[in-house]
């Protein structure tokens, strides 16, 4: 007989003192990623538990003193977004609301292969024994096969559920090497990554610095932070670095992360001059590439952003710990990324509600109601334009 036995864990320093048995089962279930790791999601608790009005509420599960399941929940209350169902569950590195994302993706329930389903069932059930304390879920950018997915099973009669598609994950599976990699790609591609490197070569002495080679840390943020703006306000967009907090987490992600050797920057400087750069996140087999940046004029001569990431493939294609390189999400499936010779996987975002008046309300405010205010917006602003 399987035996759980299930806590509640609300305080800072109780997330802080499972550290080593979090990274442990993160390590070995199926659904673990960095993303889900504890250094990842302590880091952003840090920073963003003052930002809005959040309870930490992460439920552990254990199987004769051994930590089997982690539901890393908190509860968000946020009444201007979640009318009327002002008080969600949802997961800890996501719910931002200073107007910037983390993009903490792939996020789910960490669970002991092999217990998956019985870890699941009492999930639900303690979830189910707690429904005072929330009034919805919404948990983002999932992947098929998410043991979410069977969050609440058999309680249809209790619980609605709702599935809805959110963007991609665009990714490489990596040839044995560069050359391999380079024939995969369209001619004019390859011949463009080829033109724009030596012609890079040709004209300027330049260096890439990184991590392993000991550059600062918070230097090769900083920097790293620069030169995304420029990218940004070339595509007239805010950076993400625009935000305290988004800075105020990598800065501290990254100097847990770094002992572990599971990040790695590369500042490439022309003259002594920061020109691109590209901030990655090393995930077992898996390398992402999760924030780049490049200056205006010589990125566009010497095509910086793609030579960063054709590099680092690069990179990885030499080293035998990796399998995948990984874009990132996309919300489009046809976006740039798929000339990389990658292919995407969809993500989705899921929601459930107690049945009941407000659960009503509130799809139908979310839903057709905001549709149709959009509507009528977009055709003002057409007629006022």
């Amino acid at each position: 007989m399987i035996n759980l036995k299930l806590s509640h864990i609300t305080t800072t320093d109780e997330f802080r003192a499972l550290r080593d048995e979090w990274n442990t089962l993160n390590d070995r279930a199926r659904q673990g990623t960095i993303f889900s790791s504890w250094e990842w999601l302590f880091s952003w608790w840090e920073v963003y538990q003052h930002e809005g009005k959040r309870q930490l509420y992460i439920l552990c599960c254990r199987q004769h003193g051994k930590l089997v399941g982690i539901a890393p929940f908190q509860i968000h209350y946020h009444p201007r977004r979640y009318f009327p169902c002002n008080t969600q569950l949802i997961l800890l590195g996501t719910g931002e609301t200073d107007g910037t994302l983390v993009l903490s993706e792939y996020l789910d329930i960490i669970a002991e292969p092999g217990l998956e389903s019985r870890i699941m069932e009492a999930f639900s059930n303690a979830l189910m024994a707690k429904q005072e304390m929330w009034q919805a879920t919404k948990f983002t950018q999932l992947l098929a096969g998410s043991n979410l997915s069977r969050l609440f099973e058999g309680q249809h009669l209790s619980i609605i559920s709702k599935e809805t598609p959110c963007g991609f994950r665009t990714l490489i599976d990596l040839p044995d090497t560069y050359k391999d990699y380079l024939m995969s790609l369209r001619k004019k591609k390859r011949n463009n990554i080829t033109r724009m490197y030596t012609r890079l070569q040709t004209e300027q002495t330049f260096v890439v610095d990184s991590l392993n080679d000991g550059l600062n840390p918070d230097i090769a943020l900083t920097e790293l932070a620069g030169l995304n703006r420029e990218r940004f306000t070339q595509l007239k967009q805010p950076s993400p670095f625009d935000s305290a907090n988004f800075k105020a987490f990598h800065h501290s992600l990254v100097k847990r992360l770094l002992p572990l050797n599971k990040v790695q920057i590369r500042i490439l400087r022309i003259k002594g001059k920061a020109v691109a750069g590209l901030y990655s996140l090393i995930d077992g087999e898996t390398m992402h590439a999760y924030q780049c940046g490049f200056e205006s004029k010589l990125g566009h001569r010497y095509a910086l952003l793609t030579m960063m990431l054709t590099q680092e493939i690069s990179h990885c294609i030499d080293d035998p710990q990796f399998t995948r390189f990984n874009f990132m999400y996309s919300i489009d499936e046809n976006s740039y990324k798929l000339r990389y010779s990658a292919y995407t996987e969809p993500m989705f975002n899921l929601s459930h509600f107690p049945r009941g008046y407000k659960a009503q309300l509130y799809q139908f405010i979310h839903g057709p109601l905001k549709q149709q205010v959009k509507s009528l917006l977009k055709k003002v602003r057409k007629t006022s334009g």
